[in-house]
């Protein structure tokens, strides 16, 4: 059995989780901008009340992003911190696929494809599209960055949508008739994700980095420009 820790900050919720991907304990909170605050006070709680010491950890997953750059930050920076002191190694999960597996379990559909589209500000979107069933999930595009203006994905009969830039921007729903779940990247699901992984794939924690998908040149172009009063 593989038991991992899971800590997921990428959107506004900030959610932890512990289990082998099967049995899964979750502690979540809605708060923006309080993250860094509370993330650490809920893996204490989680692991106390499972009677669980990190280093009876396996590894710690986390979700790397794309999503907020200061929540990606913060779940980095708290992986690392808590991975170095346990001697544990870390597993990467794409939050973009977090929130398709959680919109996929809400379905209550057997199998279906989730297209995920998550505001990325400046008229932009990350994205992704998956295809799910209650045991895999398996990557069909991966995660993107692209323009609202001309998104057009495509959807079918066993679509879904997931994501907050479905209701951000209305006129990709007239592109994309599909069912929008109410969903979020959640700590539980990368935990579920995580148990997956094949431990080839974990890495060191020195190299618990965010995922932005947005170029770092482009990112520090546009910050750059002067400002005008």
């Amino acid at each position: 059995m593989t038991l991992l820790l899971g800590i997921e900050t990428s959107s506004s919720r900030c959610s932890v989780a512990l289990g082998d991907g099967e049995a899964i304990e979750e502690l979540v909170e809605d708060r923006p901008r309080e993250h860094h605050a509370i993330i650490l006070p809920m893996v204490a709680e989680l692991l106390r009340d499972a009677d669980v010491g990190l280093r009876e950890l396996d590894a710690i997953a986390f979700g790397r992003g794309p999503g907020s750059f200061t929540g990606l930050r913060i779940a980095a920076s708290i992986t690392q911190g808590l991975a170095f002191g346990a001697g544990l190694r870390v597993i990467p999960v794409s939050s973009l696929q977090a929130l398709a597996a959680d919109a996929g379990e809400r379905s209550g559909r057997a199998a279906c494809e989730v297209l995920v589209a998550v505001d990325a500000h400046m008229g932009e979107l990350y994205w992704g599209r998956y295809a799910w069933t209650p045991s895999s999930l398996r990557i069909l595009c991966d995660d993107g960055l692209a323009r609202t203006d001309g998104f057009d994905a495509g959807v079918g009969d066993a679509t879904i949508l997931a994501g907050d830039a479905w209701t951000v921007y209305p006129q990709l729903r007239l592109r994309h008739d599909a069912p929008l779940l109410a969903a979020a990247p959640a700590a539980r699901q990368v935990v579920r994700i995580g148990a997956r992984t094949e431990r080839g794939h974990w890495i060191d924690a020195r190299h618990a980095e965010p995922v932005y998908v947005r170029s770092a040149s482009v990112w520090k172009k546009r910050t750059g420009q002067p400002e005008h009063s």
